[in-house]
C-alpha cells in the first residue's frame, strides 16, 4: 500500500467517502413493479385495508404499497460507536391511467420515503465513520428525510415486449438487477447489491429516461440517459443542476432469460456505463457481468463481477459469488450466503492506493407473518481502515490500520402495511 505524507489526499478521500454514501442512498434494486406484486398479492391481517387497495386496482388501476423498515447494525471491533441504527417509511405505487385495445398500458409509477436515524451514525454512515471500511455495511439506512426515489410516466408497448420510462427515475429498476440484490430485503452491503460497487454516482430520483424490452423471447436489452448526479431529495434542485452541469449517466445492458417471467430470477447480462465529470469525480465508463438463476426450485447461485475505470466508482474491480436457499415448507423465507474481492478505485479516494478488501455475508429473511418480516444478519470484513479520528486529530502515523477484520451483527425489520 502508498500511503502519501500529506493531508489533502486524505480530505480528498474523506470527500469522496461522503459523496459516494449520498450516490448510494438510491440502492433498491428490487424493480418497483416487483415490490408491488409482492406486496398486493400477500394476504394481510388488515383485511378492510387489504381489500381497499384490491378494489382501488380493480376499479382506478391504482396499486399501493406501503412499509416501514427498521434496521439495527453492531460491531465487535470498532474505531468510533460500536452500534448504528435506522428507519425507513415507504410509500409507494403505480397507477395506470391509460389502457390501449392492444393491451398497452400507460401511468405513472411513485416511491416517497423518509429515512431517519436513531443513533448518532446512520447505518449508511456506520462502515466509513465508525469501522474505516471502504464501502458500506448498508447503503440505503440513511438519515436525509423525505425522498423521492421513484416519480416518472411508464408506457408499456407491442403487448408489453417493450417498457419506456420518463420522469425522475431509479437506475437500479433496471440496471445490473438479479434476484438478491435488493439491501431492503437480502444482502445489506454495497458489494452484494446493483453494481457490485464498480458503477459510478448510481443516481435515483434522476431526471431521464429508459426504454428496454424483449428483442427475443429470451434476449433482451435496455438504454438510458439520466442526470449523473439526480437529487431524490429535492428533485427541483437535481433539475437546476442537471441543466448547469449538462453531465449525465448512460447505460446499455444486453441479457438473456429463458422466459419473460422469469426476468429477474433466471438472469445472464452485461452491462456497460458512462458518466460525465462531476465535481471531484473525472469522467469515467465500466462494464458489469451477471449470471444467476434458480436451480431446483431452492437453490439461487450467482456470480457477478465489475471493473471500472473512474467515474466515482467505489472500487476499479470487484467479484462476488454466493447463492440464496429457499428452505422447504417456507417458500417465502431466504437463506442467503456471499463472499467479495474488490479492489478500491484510486481515482475516487484522492489517488491513495488501498488494499484490496474482502467481505462476507450470512444472512437468514424470514417471512413471520404476512406482514412481518425479520432478517438477521452478520458480515466479516477485511481491509484496510481509514482511522478518521486520527485525521481529525493530525495522527498522520494511525491514519491506516492494515488488515482489519470486523464482524458486523445486523437485524432488519419490515413492516409491509
Amino acid at each position: 500500500m502508498r500511503i502519501q505524507s500529506k493531508l489533502s489526499p486524505i480530505a480528498i478521500l474523506l470527500m469522496a467517502l461522503s459523496y459516494q454514501a449520498v450516490a448510494t442512498e438510491r440502492l433498491d434494486i428490487s424493480a418497483t413493479t416487483t415490490e408491488l406484486n409482492e406486496t398486493t398479492t400477500e394476504p394481510s391481517h388488515f383485511e378492510s385495508w387489504t381489500e381497499t387497495k384490491q378494489r382501488w386496482q380493480e376499479q382506478h388501476g391504482l396499486q399501493l404499497g406501503v412499509d416501514y423498515n427498521m434496521l439495527g447494525l453492531t460491531a465487535t471491533n470498532p474505531l468510533g460507536d460500536s452500534s448504528s441504527a435506522s428507519g425507513a417509511l415507504r410509500v409507494y405505487g403505480q397507477w395506470d391511467m391509460v389502457h390501449t385495445d392492444s393491451g398497452s398500458t400507460g401511468g405513472v409509477v411513485f416511491k416517497f420515503e423518509h429515512r431517519h436515524k436513531y443513533s448518532d451514525t446512520s447505518p449508511k454512515e456506520f462502515g466509513v465513520q465508525d469501522l474505516g471500511y471502504i464501502g458500506f455495511v448498508h447503503s440505503l439506512y440513511g438519515d436525509q428525510g423525505f425522498r423521492t426515489t421513484h416519480l416518472f410516466w411508464r408506457q408499456s408497448m407491442l403487448d408489453e415486449r417493450m417498457v419506456a420510462y420518463a420522469g425522475f427515475l431509479d437506475m437500479t429498476d433496471y440496471t445490473d438487477f438479479y434476484a438478491l440484490a435488493s439491501p431492503w430485503n437480502d444482502f445489506n452491503n454495497g458489494v452484494f447489491t446493483s453494481g457490485s460497487g464498480t458503477i459510478g454516482g448510481l443516481p435515483d430520483g434522476a431526471l431521464g429516461v429508459m426504454l428496454g424490452g424483449f428483442l427475443t423471447d429470451k434476449i433482451y436489452g435496455s438504454a438510458s440517459i439520466l442526470d449523473a448526479k439526480g437529487n431524490a431529495s429535492n428533485l427541483g434542485q437535481g433539475v437546476e443542476d442537471l441543466f448547469d452541469s449538462k453531465a449525465t449517466w448512460k447505460s446499455l445492458e444486453i441479457g438473456y432469460t429463458p422466459s419473460k417471467e422469469a426476468l429477474f430470477i433466471d438472469n445472464a447480462h452485461v452491462t456497460v456505463w458512462q458518466r460525465d465529470a462531476v465535481e471531484n469525480d473525472k469522467e469515467g465508463y465500466g462494464v458489469n457481468v451477471s449470471l444467476s438463476g434458480l436451480i431446483d426450485n431452492q437453490w439461487l447461485p450467482f456470480l457477478r463481477a465489475g471493473w471500472a475505470e473512474d467515474g466515482g466508482a467505489m472500487y476499479d474491480a470487484s467479484v462476488s459469488v454466493g447463492f440464496g436457499y429457499i428452505p422447504v415448507n417456507r417458500n417465502q423465507d431466504m437463506m442467503g450466503l456471499a463472499f467479495n474481492w474488490a479492489s478500491p478505485m484510486a481515482s475516487t479516494f484522492g489517488d491513495i492506493e488501498l488494499d484490496d478488501q474482502y467481505t462476507a455475508e450470512l444472512y437468514y429473511r424470514a417471512q413471520v407473518t404476512p406482514w412481518l418480516q425479520l432478517s438477521p444478519s452478520v458480515q466479516v470484513l477485511n481491509h484496510t481502515a481509514i482511522n478518521v479520528n486520527a485525521i481529525e486529530t493530525g495522527n498522520q502515523e494511525n491514519i491506516f490500520i492494515k488488515d482489519k477484520t470486523d464482524v458486523v451483527f445486523g437485524f432488519k425489520a419490515r413492516f409491509a402495511f
